[in-house]
């Protein structure tokens, strides 16, 4: 299977070298992916004038890395019109260091990243983990294995012209997964504010938090499900459409 991997964390990020230093062992894997960390980019693109720079490394045997100083969805668009000479037959995005439940997963640049490929009609997973040590390898070494060997049921899963999202709670308990839908809940963007001694205004928005109240558990959905150590699976589509809300606009008799 040719396998395309992408992130938000930067290519040599120890989540992706890990995931890539497993599935290279079956399949043919290619990275695509930031140069840097490109957290909470979301579905954006680089569209003005300024121009991305994309090098090839030579880091991991029978890996081809590239590096782009852009956004998650610059990677995926890049490499699959200009730096792959061959369609992927999947793409996976992550894996992201914090997991990506409720409406996080409108910022997060991972699942973004995958979304940009089930556009162009590929089938695309986007993998998140709460993990103790974000930057040592070892960290990923549950999360790869169980990918590895999930691979096909994933990739089989995962909705056309959608997005499989899967979380990794910080203790899997042997066995347990579920498919579960979105929690709804509140990002809680709160900035710190500074004044420097001229009078202009600097604002730093701190890591976005989901403030969660106590109906939230009894929704089971993803974040409950987490929480009892299972590993959830989220099929996102495309489609944002309300369709209860277009019927009723239609019959509302819109006059100009």
């Amino acid at each position: 299977m040719r396998i395309l991997l992408t992130n938000e964390a930067g290519c040599f990020h120890p989540g992706i070298i890990a995931l890539a230093k497993e599935l290279c062992k079956h399949h043919r894997v290619c990275i695509v992916a930031p140069l840097t960390k490109q957290v909470g980019s979301g579905h954006s693109l680089t569209v003005d004038q300024r121009p991305l720079h994309a090098e090839q490394w030579y880091v991991l045997d029978n890996v081809k890395i590239w590096s782009v100083d852009g956004t998650p969805c610059d990677c995926v668009a890049l490499a699959l019109d200009k730096l792959l000479l061959n369609k992927p037959d999947l793409i996976i995005s992550g894996i992201d260091p914090v997991n990506n439940r409720g409406n996080m997963i409108y910022t997060s640049g991972v699942v973004s990243a995958a979304m940009e490929g089930a556009i162009e009609g590929i089938r695309s997973i986007a993998l998140s983990a709460a993990v103790d040590n974000e930057k040592k390898e070892k960290s990923y070494r549950r999360i790869v294995k169980f990918v590895a060997r999930k691979l096909e049921f994933l990739a089989k899963n995962t909705p056309d012209y959608g997005v499989l999202n899967v979380n990794f709670p910080s203790k899997m308990k042997p066995k347990n997964i579920v498919a579960v839908p979105l929690t709804d809940g509140v990002l809680d963007n709160e900035y710190e504010i500074e004044v420097n001694p001229f009078g202009s205004t600097f604002a730093w928005l701190k890591s976005p938090l989901m403030e969660f109240g106590l109906d939230a558990y009894e929704q089971k959905g993803d974040l409950y499900w987490l929480k009892q150590g299972y590993i959830t699976l989220t099929p996102l589509k495309l489609d944002l459409l309300k369709g209860e809300a277009l019927t009723a606009l239609q019959n509302a008799g819109i006059k100009l």
